[in-house]
């Protein structure tokens, strides 16, 4: 077994904040959202499957083989077929309600990455400048003249880019694909 290497303070503490984040962010949600979650994980469980399967085959034992003379619900079974249906309809909408939560908490993390990336481009573009201050400060050959430093040293036009990668896309027919 791979000897585990102990992880950072610095790493620890982000760690730590995702984890407090993502607690926020479940605890914010109303309780017919959690409620829905609790239930669609029961749904997507093994016990639920066994079960389901144990009272369909009682259900249809009693009303076929059943020493019974009259059956609650004789062949084909159409009080069975509507019970399942109404759970049918129920259980699609609990994981509706499941995907809407998944689906705004995966916006939120994308939104949080975005607004990082851009940060950690405006920090990387300032540090570029101050180095070549430095450089040019201590009399040292700057790294300016690298013409692709150069260009790094300058602020990310984030809209500009926006533009240019949907006009890639279109001319690619990735966006008429996708919709």
């Amino acid at each position: 077994m791979k000897e585990q290497v102990p992880l950072s303070a610095t790493a620890k503490r982000n760690v730590k904040t995702i984890a407090d984040v993502e607690l926020q962010l479940l605890q914010r949600r109303p309780l017919v959202e959690r409620l829905g979650q609790t239930i669609a994980h029961f749904f997507g469980s093994v016990i639920f499957i066994l079960a389901h399967t144990a009272i369909i085959g009682l259900w249809i034992e009693w009303n076929t083989l059943g020493s019974h003379a009259h059956p609650f619900d004789p062949y084909p079974f159409s009080l069975l077929s509507l019970a399942i249906g109404i759970e049918f309809i129920l259980l699609t909408t609990f994981v509706l309600m499941n995907q809407k939560h998944q689906s705004l908490r995966n916006e939120h993390w994308a939104h949080l990455h975005l607004q990082l990336s851009m940060l950690t481009e405006q920090e990387v573009t300032k540090n570029l400048q101050l180095l070549n201050a430095i450089c040019h400060h201590l009399g040292i050959n700057s790294p300016a003249r690298d013409r692709q430093v150069a260009e790094l040293a300058k602020p990310t036009p984030v809209a500009a880019m926006i533009t240019a990668i949907e006009l890639a896309r279109q001319a690619t027919g990735e966006v008429s694909k996708a919709a």
